[in-house]
């Protein structure tokens, strides 16, 4: 019986060397093979090569780093359109006004703040946009060195009412006193104000008339408006 057994292995392993050897051959095309399948897939010539187009590497806009005006807008930074002319948190004068207000006035001011070292302040957005508040400014100030900021916690602390007001600090430490504080920190000593649709030069008279004391303050703004 084992006999027998060993007999059945080897005639299938006899019949089972052919598919083997079979499946272990490497498959090698034929000329014709290769011939059929230049036809299929020819390679391209000169005239083909010139007529396709390049592709294009991808184009890659390098992202900037964001800046978020509207927190530099909460947080009262100055927004200057050139080079400052006068620090807004140490300017012994602040021009209040609107965008809203007569654009000859706005005008008038503007230069006369260039001039005098004077701050404009802003109590908030144009049409609450940062982006309409930063061109209609741009166009107001064009290339003049005028120093602006947008300060609604001002206006509490020097009690405005209306624009424009023309407020001017007696000393430093009127200056300093406004820094870091909200309402209630500006004292009636500290600083004088006028109100009103008028020009810088005849607001400063005013303070003059009304505050002698605010002689040392004003009179050299005055003489920088009047170019002597």
């Amino acid at each position: 019986m084992p006999v027998r057994i060993e007999r059945i292995v080897v005639v299938v392993l006899a019949c089972l060397a052919p598919c083997i050897a079979l499946a272990q051959a490497p498959q090698w095309p034929t000329p014709q093979d290769i011939e059929r399948a230049l036809k299929a897939h020819p390679f391209p010539g000169a005239e083909r090569i010139d007529s396709q187009p390049i592709p294009q590497p991808p184009r890659v806009d390098p992202k900037r780093g964001s800046i978020d005006i509207e927190a530099l807008a909460r947080e009262k930074a100055p927004l200057l359109t050139s080079a400052p002319a006068a620090r807004s948190d140490s300017a012994p004068l602040r021009i209040f006004i609107t965008l809203d207000m007569p654009r000859a006035s706005l005008e008038l001011l503007t230069d006369q703040a260039s001039r005098a070292g004077a701050v404009l302040v802003l109590r908030g957005l144009k049409s609450q946009s940062m982006r309409e508040t930063v061109r209609v400014v741009g166009e107001l100030i064009g290339e003049r060195k005028v120093a602006w900021v947008i300060d609604p916690e001002s206006f509490t602390r020097f009690a405005v009412r209306q624009a424009p007001t023309f407020v001017l600090t007696l000393n430093d430490g009127a200056n300093d006193a406004q820094r870091g504080c909200s309402s209630g920190c500006a004292t009636p000593a500290g600083f004088v104000s006028v109100a009103g649709d008028v020009s810088l030069d005849y607001a400063l008279e005013a303070i003059l008339r009304a505050r002698p004391q605010a002689a040392p303050r004003a009179e050299p703004i005055l003489k920088r408006l009047r170019g002597s």
